[in-house]
């Protein structure tokens, strides 16, 4: 049996239809093309698989109501093999990683590229791109549907978001060249807390606090600096040109300029990267792209270490 794709997608539109002229209008070709078409596809399965009167459509027989059950699974297979021989992925997966995150950290490109290497071996027709976005607009983003899962630093409290632990973060201090710190390979964790530090009061908890040490101190103790910062350039800059101090993940500090200087934490306790994704939105391809960010998020931690 050779099965004619352009025919089965043309009996799913009439299908859907129950009407011949509408479905030849959908497909944009003849009434009479389109009925050739049936009439080759069920020469091709040897059964007739339309019911016709004087209308036209009349339903399906027997033989068309369990065929219409694969013809879908039949025209997906097609476009998947074709995928996979053109390169060209069916789905994309739209990661959303803090804007300004590639200056500092120059190797995620390559370690989002190995991501998706990995996931295509589980689902070839499946892509990932990857959207800069601004610290505010990312928990917005994700809920309004233009990404599908947020890189972050702790879980949600929203019960519209579903929260994944991947692996730990390793929280540096960031001090500027200048500063009485910038020497120090490490200090007690206990005494970085007490320096000022830059927040953004506009943010979220699950983006903010770790970076604020509140699990080291009570934050009424802290001497915070307020800022509005949309990404990680904006919270450079102000580290560089004043006294403040901040407290960045590891893997943010590949590509510091020499203005910047990280310093280790001794006795940070320890705190997690998160993947987000609404609440609902289980696709075999979407978690199977979570449960590898766990390699993706050590690999870049390495990448600073190195």
């Amino acid at each position: 049996m050779d099965l004619d794709l352009t025919a089965v997608e043309s009996f799913i539109a009439v299908t859907e239809s129950r009407h011949f002229g509408h479905a030849a209008e959908r497909l944009g070709v003849s009434t009479s093309a389109l009925t050739k078409r049936i009439q080759r596809l069920e020469a091709a399965v040897g059964v007739p698989l339309i019911e016709r009167d004087t209308a036209g459509y009349a339903g399906l027989t027997p033989a068309g109501r369990r065929f219409v059950q694969f013809a879908p699974q039949l025209v997906h297979a097609a476009q998947v093999a074709k995928t996979a021989a053109t390169g060209a992925p069916v789905e994309t997966l739209r990661f959303a990683v803090p804007a300004g995150v590639g200056v500092v950290a120059p190797l995620m490109p390559q370690a989002l590229a190995t991501l998706e290497l990995a996931l295509q071996h589980a689902h070839p027709d499946v892509g990932i791109e990857s959207v800069r976005t601004p610290f505010p607009e990312l928990t917005p983003a994700l809920l309004a549907g233009d990404v599908d899962v947020v890189l972050t630093f702790g879980p949600s409290p929203s019960p519209d978001v579903t929260s994944t632990r991947l692996s730990e973060i390793h929280r540096v201090g960031l001090v500027g060249a200048t500063h009485p710190l910038a020497f120090k390979r490490a200090v007690e964790v206990h005494e970085f807390a007490r320096l000022p530090m830059v927040y953004d009061p506009d943010l979220p908890d699950e983006y903010m606090q770790p970076f604020i040490l509140s699990d080291v101190r009570p934050l009424e103790e802290a001497t915070l600096v307020p800022i509005s910062a949309s990404n990680t350039a904006h919270v450079a800059q102000r580290i560089l040109h004043g006294r403040e101090v901040t407290v960045v993940p590891l893997a943010l500090t590949a590509n510091l300029p020499p203005e910047l200087q990280r310093v280790g934490l001794i006795g940070v306790p320890a705190s997690w990267y998160h993947a987000h994704r609404r609440s609902g939105d289980d696709r075999p391809a979407l978690l199977t792209a979570i449960d590898l960010m766990t390699d993706f998020t050590d690999s870049i931690t390495r990448s600073a270490m190195s």
